[in-house]
């Protein structure tokens, strides 16, 4: 994607105005969509671009509500730039803009979502415990029923990687009654990404957590959400779609189908062929595990060249 962003800078001396605002909004909604299909690899470049045009834009004056706005677009930014690093395996660079989009964060809601983002990276790196109690901190700044079902499905994830079957099922039952009175409609496009099909991918994800810490038996209702999942992802949603076959692929290795689970595998390896993601390799780790304890050779075949490959994440 190639785009030259100061050409919409206000002239020398000329106010921030709302068509800047949307201009931001509207480049970064577009390079948010680059990132779901090809991962953050693919699109870094042009965030960090982005953000430079805002430090000159911040140098202009502005109304105090146009301003506003401007800060909240900015703090989607960052968050969004921090979401890329994290998916290119750059942790440091992550933290770093989301406490920037902290900063900027007008929005409850939005800071809500950057701390779900923070304990996301938590959980990805096998804190459990931090990532809860950072979704925690998301939970007491969230202002709708759209975003209490994000960190609600997330605190699930969390329980059920420490193998806390109750409060795992309970979270996971908040974040469906949650999504059930959101306004779907009019979500923000920073939580847009939160549909029917997340929803039913982070259950899975919840139900396969339970089925390696507390009972095999959670594999069969995991097979069933993810696959729901995986059938409703659309293309511009790749990313999400890989997530999902692996964790049913491993499930299928769970559940004793090592046919099915080489099948959900193939597919999985076959997205993740042009994807910039070091996130979608690294999940791919475990699965890859499963497959050595129980002997399914066609899977481990499939993984092992994508793990010894040299990663192209940045």
């Amino acid at each position: 994607m190639h785009f030259d962003a100061s050409a919409s800078l206000p002239s020398p001396g000329a106010k921030i105005g709302h068509v800047h605002v949307r201009h931001l909004r509207a480049m970064t909604s577009a390079l948010r969509a680059v990132d779901y299909r090809y991962g953050g690899g693919a699109c870094r470049t042009q965030v960090q671009t982005l953000l430079s045009w805002c430090d000159k834009a911040f140098a202009h004056s502005a109304t105090a509500a146009v301003r506003r706005d401007f800060q909240d677009a900015v703090a989607e930014l960052h968050a969004l730039a921090g979401w890329t690093a994290f998916d290119a395996g750059l942790g440091g660079s992550a933290h770093r803009h989301f406490l920037l989009a902290l900063d900027f964060a007008q929005d409850e809601d939005l800071v809500a979502n950057i701390r779900y983002r923070m304990g996301r990276v938590h959980l990805h790196h096998g804190g459990p415990a931090e990532a809860l109690g950072m979704f925690r901190l998301a939970g007491m700044a969230a202002t709708s029923h759209h975003t209490n079902a994000i960190v609600a499905a997330n605190q699930a994830w969390c329980h059920a990687e420490m193998g806390r079957r109750v409060p795992a099922l309970a979270s996971l039952g908040r974040a469906h009654d949650e999504f059930a009175r959101a306004d779907v409609g009019g979500v923000a496009p920073w939580a847009a990404f939160f549909d029917l099909n997340d929803l039913a991918a982070i259950s899975g994800v919840v139900y396969s957590s339970l089925a390696r810490t507390v009972d095999r038996g959670f594999a069969r209702p995991a097979i069933t959400v993810l696959r729901q999942a995986v059938t409703g992802y659309r293309e511009e949603m790749a990313r999400s779609r890989t997530f999902a076959l692996i964790e049913l692929s491993l499930n299928h290795l769970l559940d004793g189908d090592a046919d099915e689970a080489a099948v959900m595998a193939g597919l999985a390896v076959t997205q993740t062929g042009d994807m910039m993601s070091a996130r979608t390799r690294k999940k791919l780790e475990p699965l890859h595990a499963e497959a050595g304890r129980r002997s399914a050779t066609t899977v481990r075949e499939l993984i092992t060249p994508l793990l010894v490959a040299p990663a192209h994440a940045a």
